[in-house]
């Protein structure tokens, strides 16, 4: 072959095309023959000067070999190819031959296993040096082959790599069109993740912002132009890089490339913008320029990666610009987002609804017909399984700001099949952020009464649920808030989740606290469940129903108020359990707000009425409270003061209380109660509270004295009710049980307590025997009472009420006129004589009480009758045996009784045993004592003795009994036949 190419003088090195020839044979390009070859091949690539185009040819043999064939790239790369080329290209050879061994660097590096060999890292930087000495095809060629290098991360973030900004940024600048393309997608690799670096791109001799910016101004290719907005996209990620003066001038040719007709640049010009718009003065910038409506413009057909880079650009347009916004609407962006929409990726969907949440973030937009277009759209959007949780925050975002607004909503028919369907799934999303808003938009739409009976609503009280045991402060209150507007509605099934559980939780949650207004919501709900069945009282802890009760509302606290009531009823431990919780403290709060009052008064005296409470350290604190608020002008309601004033009462069962100092309020205030002209009931419970305070305590009795509460209580003893009358008598007993409000002790206070006896008496012929205690109390105590004209008409009550009353009121009768004899001595005389003497109407009293009467009585009973005054009446009835041996003798009877005149019966002449029933009376000041009535038995007949005898009797015993009779035999007896005797009856009496 050799010798006929020589001969026929054909084609030089003929072997050399034959090699060529069979390397476009595919078949023989890509198999084992050829890769056979491709060792000797590298081998050619060394320099050795007896055959100086070896490298040459074998450069363009392994660059056939190498295109599209990874399997011989592989072989080349084992067999030293790379460092072959490194070598060779430091050896600066002849431009064309440096191009191929560039060109071939380059294929090879198009590998990225290649990338990842060691060797590839050393060839960087005889590349970097041929982009500053190669010729220009090598210098292209080199910038290729960086490109290439520059995705391995290894060779990228290396130092060596930095090296080649400086040529890159030299051939962006003095390069032709083809070597400016390949220079900027070197740059673009290079400086795409690395926003440090870029600013060594700016910061070269020829700054490479001022090159773009030329190269955007001028009339270079539009494809030059996308390229290098390309890299302005990657430069104006630096922020020292867009705050310099040339990233401003980039603006306004960016600007003016969106008005271009249709271009792959556009993308790269948006993306620019879109770096630009971080920087809040070159967001003025772009706006001024008129970026809005190009960008808004190019939202149309399907480069769906344009779409989202205008979005993202004109998200941060609007962001603080109503103007903006207002464009943006104006152009049409909703309704070109809207054409989109429906076929649109999830990647733009998201991009969109951020958009429009932006515009929407306006109330003037949210509330206008284009936003009204999008509602219908998202919620479809919004059902999509697979659209990820940011599109979905923005799109929910978009419909809150629409439908937060009552007008919008009542502008939409919407069915809940496409509102609320969509949104349940949502409610259990991995991301809170979402959660949030699919709880606030539904708390919106169940503001609307037709979606609140809706049976589909059942399906989002679980997942409502579980957000409130989620803990996150934001998404309960969003939660509660949904749950409030059904609550009314579905209270069963709220609670059946589990509500009233996590409500409780909710509600009792202090660290860190709750939102008042978070707190007052779940209040509420379970307010709704409370008052849909008392069922659910039981499975509410105490501590929360207490919580409960400092609500604002006062359907909350009456339906805590009356579970609080139940469960007590229920269970008798669970007052101390609502005490502990601060139930008294939240009470007294209720009444001082007067909020409530009957019912909070109602467990208020219910819990204080418990001793084991009333021991406790907080009911001292519930004692001025109580008192202010009965003395309140605005406390109106009747029944709340009644129970107030008996949870005093029970308050002051316990010495200590009673003796408090803040016990002096409460006189003050339950002396007013009494002073306000209170029903019947009120004045016993008011009344029967005083006694409790003044048993205990003295200062207690000064406080209701100076409170004038000694002449209120005066003036209940005469009411007209029975109980109202006793209790104010008690009151006064234990008033004036000592000499402490000595002062207020007058005879008026006797008059009262008289009139209510003879009241008493009156109306039933009977005396409650605390009418009779009070009285004593009083002459016990203070005994100058007991001269007074009230105590001296008092007697002929006290008389009264020994003859009709119980065994207590006989008891307390006679202790009172045991007391006014005791002061008889030291009376004036006209005083004790009149009191005796009304006494002296007890006599026959005394005597039946002496004699049938309690042991206990006797010696009071016999100390009065021996100093009441009185008549001993003698009844001489006849005589026995009074015989004288002739006829019948003449008998009469003569009585001498100490120095009074003698008496004399008349003479009765009818045989021995004379009649007389003759009666003889004597008046005394004070019954007789030691005196003896003489009685001597005469005969006035001359036949016989003169006289039948005598017989002295000792009178005292009469005085005791009243009334003694028998036979009294006469002396001295006779000594032949039987005695003789008188019959004689003995009175004492008044």
């Amino acid at each position: 072959l050799l010798e006929l190419s020589e001969e026929f003088a054909l084609i030089r090195y003929p072997d050399q095309v034959a090699l060529e020839r069979l390397f476009r044979v595919e078949d023989i390009r890509v198999g084992a023959t050829s890769r056979k070859a491709i060792p000797a091949l590298v081998d050619l690539l060394k320099p050795i000067p007896d055959r100086p185009g070896a490298p040459f040819l074998s450069l363009g043999l392994l660059i056939q070999l190498a295109k599209d064939s990874p399997s011989n790239k592989i072989v080349m790369v084992e067999s030293g190819a790379l460092e072959a080329l490194t070598k060779y290209l430091s050896l600066s050879p002849q431009d064309a031959t440096e191009e191929a061994a560039t060109d071939l660097l380059g294929i090879l590096f198009s590998s990225a296993e290649i990338r990842r060999h060691e060797a590839a890292f050393g060839a960087v930087g005889q590349l970097v040096a041929v982009l500053r000495l190669g010729g220009r095809a090598a210098r292209l060629s080199a910038a290729k082959a960086l490109e290439s290098l520059f995705s391995a991360d290894h060779i990228r973030n290396a130092e060596t790599a930095r090296q080649a900004v400086q040529p890159l940024v030299e051939i962006l600048n003095t390069g032709m069109e083809r070597e400016q393309h390949a220079a900027i997608a070197a740059l673009v690799r290079l400086l795409s993740e690395n926003p440090s670096r870029a600013l060594a791109a700016a910061d070269v001799e020829m700054n490479a912002v001022d090159v773009l910016c030329r190269i955007l101004s001028t009339n270079c290719s539009m494809e030059l132009k996308g390229d290098a907005a390309e890299l302005c996209c990657v430069l104006f990620a630096n922020t020292r890089i867009r705050s310099t003066m040339a990233a401003a001038r980039c603006v306004e040719p960016l600007v003016s490339l969106l008005v271009t007709e249709f271009s792959s640049a556009h993308h790269s010009v948006v993306r620019a913008l879109d770096k630009l718009l971080d920087d809040e003065q070159l967001a003025e910038l772009v706006a001024a320029h008129g970026a809005v409506i190009p960008l808004v413009g190019l939202l149309y057909g399907k480069n769906y990666m344009l779409h989202e880079a205008v979005s993202r650009a004109l998200v941060k347009l609007g962001k603080d610009r109503p103007a903006c916004k207002m464009e943006m609407v104006k152009a049409g962006v909703i309704e070109s987002v809207l054409d989109i929409l429906h076929e649109a990726p999830d990647f733009l969907c998201a991009a969109f609804a951020e958009l429009l949440r932006i515009l929407t973030n306006n109330a003037t937009i949210a509330k206008g017909p284009s936003a009204a277009k999008v509602v219908e759209p998202l919620f479809q959007l919004l059902s999509r399984s697979e659209f990820g949780p940011d599109g979905q925050h923005s799109a929910l975002q978009v419909l809150v700001n629409i439908l937060e607004h009552p007008q919008c909503r009542a502008d939409y028919t919407l069915t809940s099949h496409q509102a609320i369907e969509p949104l349940i799934p949502l409610l259990d999303s991995p991301a809170p952020a979402v959660q949030q808003l699919a709880a606030e938009l539904l708390s919106h739409l169940l503001l609307e009464e037709r979606l609140q009976k809706d049976a589909v609503i059942q399906q989002v009280i679980s997942p409502l649920i579980r957000i409130l045991g989620s803990g996150i402060h934001i998404l309960q209150q969003r939660a509660v808030k949904a749950l409030v507007s059904i609550a009314l509605i579905w209270p069963n099934e709220i609670a059946k989740e589990g509500g009233v559980s996590e409500l409780s939780k909710v509600i009792l949650q202090a660290d860190p606290s709750l939102p008042h207004a978070l707190w007052e919501s779940a209040a509420s709900v379970l307010a709704s469940i409370l008052q849909f069945s008392s069922e659910f009282y039981l499975e509410v802890p105490v501590a929360v129903l207490v919580r409960l009760l400092h609500s604002g509302s006062e359907a909350t606290v009456i339906g805590a108020l009356n579970a609080l009531l139940v469960l007590e009823s229920d269970d008798g431990t669970s007052a101390e359990a609502m005490a502990e919780s601060g139930a008294i403290e939240a009470l007294l709060e209720l009444l001082r707000s007067h909020q409530c009052e009957e019912t909070a008064a109602r467990l208020l005296e219910v819990l204080l009425n418990n001793v084991k409470i009333r021991e406790t350290k907080v009911t001292k604190t519930a004692i001025v409270p109580l008192s202010q608020y009965l003395l309140d002008p605005q406390t109106q309601a009747q029944q709340a003061r009644l129970l107030a004033t008996l949870a005093l009462g029970d308050l002051f069962q316990n010495e200590a209380l009673a003796r408090s100092a803040d016990a002096v309020s409460a006189c003050r205030a339950l002396v007013n109660v009494l002073e306000d002209q209170p029903t019947e009931e009120m004045k016993v419970v008011a009344i029967c509270a005083l006694q409790n305070l003044v048993m205990y305590s003295r200062s207690n009795k000064r406080a209701v004295a100076e409170a004038g509460g000694v002449q209120v209580v005066l003036d209940l003893i005469g009411s007209s009710d029975p109980d109202t009358s006793i209790q104010a008598a008690m009151f006064v007993k234990l008033l004036f049980s000592n000499n402490t409000i000595q002062e207020y002790a007058s005879s008026e206070t006797v008059r009262a307590i008289t009139a209510a006896i003879e009241k008493d008496l009156w109306a039933s012929g009977t005396v409650n025997e605390e009418y009779l205690k009070a009285l004593n109390s009083l002459f016990s105590n203070f005994p100058r009472l007991r001269a007074t004209e009230p105590a001296t008409l008092s007697i002929p009550h006290l008389v009264t009420s020994l003859k009709t009353g119980s065994e207590a009121t006989q008891e307390a009768a006679l202790d009172g006129l045991f007391l006014l004899r005791q002061a008889w001595s030291a009376c004036p005389a006209e005083v004790s004589r009149a009191q005796s003497v009304a006494a002296a109407d007890a006599i026959p009293l005394l005597q039946y009480l002496i004699q049938s009467g309690p042991p206990r009585f006797q010696e009071k009973a016999e100390f009065l009758l021996q100093c009441l005054p009185g008549t001993l009446v003698v009844i001489i009835k006849r005589g026995n045996n009074m015989k004288q041996s002739v006829g019948n003798p003449s008998v009469y009877c003569k009585l001498t009784l100490g120095n009074t005149p003698p008496r004399q019966t008349k003479i009765v002449s009818t045989g021995p045993n004379p009649e007389w029933d003759e009666s003889f009376a004597w008046t005394f000041e004070s019954p007789p004592k030691g005196q003896k009535l003489h009685i001597s038995c005469k005969n006035k007949s001359k036949m016989g003795k003169s006289s039948f005898g005598k017989v002295t009797i000792q009178i005292d015993r009469v005085v005791m009994l009243g009334s003694v009779a028998g036979e009294y035999t006469l002396l001295p007896q006779s000594k032949s036949g039987p005695s003789r005797n008188l019959e004689i009856e003995f009175q004492w009496s008044n």
